[in-house]
């Protein structure tokens, strides 16, 4: 018992339990003073000073004991280990209720009458308030009160008598009256918490949950809005950003600007070279475009088939013209064979362009209209081309 707080098993159980036997050993130890004062004060021409001072240094120097144990857990509770600490606690309580127990012991042999009283009394309201101070913990009530209950007994007990008998059989039923009321006062305390870091724990794994069902969702959302061939937006994504684009650049004053794009003759490579190559050239033209854009501020968007778009946001329609252009420039880079192409011998794309600052009378739809007639007079003009609206 001394040794191990098998009543609890966590640790973060156990050092709750050490911080509430804390805050309750400060009360303990002024009424025990208070007490002892009161008992000496009471005895004073009665019993030996030496004796009393005897006890009266004893009892602090335990206490002291304590009130070290107590800073040395308050000041790093983390690097305490919390059954040691409870073991040489329980001791310094241990010791207090010897001290106590041999003090009523020697008091009583010149307790007659009314002195009598007063020692009952305080023995009783000793035992009595160890059960609140000890609430916590059924062991540390034990470890106090056992050592001043039995030398009263075995007192009682050796002179003999009937009535001292009798006082003996009262006592020692009181007191396991007391027992029983201490432990289920520490049961009661133990279940409470409990059920306060079994909430704790469920709250933890609650927001853990939420935390996993925000990233799932998250997840789920980016999946939603990429496109699984590129890697790039998809056309669910673009009419969403675009409007949100759209309306900060309204409120901002900012210039935005829209790219269309389009692989030409992708229906005659298609036709040629196969589906799969038709996949790698989209994926590699979507390279392209997605190494062009600032992360954050440009969006690169798989518009549909072999069409994309770029939303440009605090760009004007100059820089959308050249970026447009380098663009085309780097498609035609990649030098990928066409072998159906009326423009070139390697794939290449057109780019319609579309640019301004927004105004409250402007529409959207027609804004993004205006780019893809640009990309149409582009493909108009022998494709492999740049066009701006207006």
């Amino acid at each position: 018992m001394l040794n191990r707080l098998r009543w609890v098993s966590d640790d973060r159980l156990k050092g709750r339990c050490i911080e509430l036997v804390l805050a309750q050993a400060g009360s303990a130890f002024f009424s025990s003073a208070l007490a002892g004062v009161i008992l000496i004060a009471a005895f004073w021409a009665r019993v030996d000073r030496w004796v009393l001072a005897f006890w009266f240094f004893s009892y602090f120097f335990i206490a002291s004991l304590r009130v070290w144990l107590a800073v040395v857990y308050r000041r790093a509770p983390e690097s305490v280990n919390p059954d040691m600490w409870f073991a040489a606690y329980a001791a310094c309580v241990f010791l207090s209720g010897f001290v106590w127990g041999v003090f009523l012991l020697l008091l009583s042999v010149n307790a007659e009458g009314a002195y009598a009283a007063v020692l009952m009394v305080t023995f009783t309201a000793l035992l009595a308030a160890a059960v609140t101070a000890y609430s916590v913990s059924f062991p540390l009530y034990v470890c106090f009160s056992l050592p001043v209950v039995l030398p009263f007994l075995v007192s009682l007990l050796v002179v003999g008598q009937h009535m001292h008998g009798m006082v003996a059989a009262i006592i020692l039923c009181w007191y396991l009256f007391m027992v029983s009321t201490a432990r289920r006062f520490s049961q009661s305390a133990m279940r409470s918490l409990g059920y306060q870091y079994e909430n704790v724990g469920l709250v933890q794994e609650l927001e853990a949950q939420n935390e996993r069902a925000e990233r799932l969702a998250g997840e789920l959302l980016v999946l939603s809005n990429t496109d699984a061939l590129t890697g790039l937006y998809n056309r669910r994504f673009f009419n969403a950003q675009i409007e949100k684009e759209w309306l900060r650049a309204l409120r901002t004053g900012e210039c935005l600007s829209v790219i269309i794009v389009d692989i030409d003759n992708f229906k005659g490579f298609n036709d040629s070279l196969g589906h799969l190559e038709g996949d790698r050239c989209i994926a590699r033209v979507a390279g392209v475009l997605k190494g062009a854009v600032r992360e954050g501020t440009d969006f690169a968007v798989r518009y549909g088939g072999e069409e994309f778009a770029l939303i440009l946001a605090n760009t004007s329609l100059g820089a959308a013209l050249g970026l447009a252009e380098r663009l085309r420039s780097g498609v035609e880079g990649l030098a990928l064979p066409h072998p159906d192409s009326a423009v070139s011998k390697v794939v290449t794309a057109s780019f319609g362009v579309a640019g301004c600052v927004p105004r409250v009378e402007d529409r959207l739809e027609l804004f993004v209209d205006m780019a893809d007639k640009a990309l149409y007079r582009a493909k108009g003009l022998g494709r492999n081309a740049v066009v701006s609206a207006g």
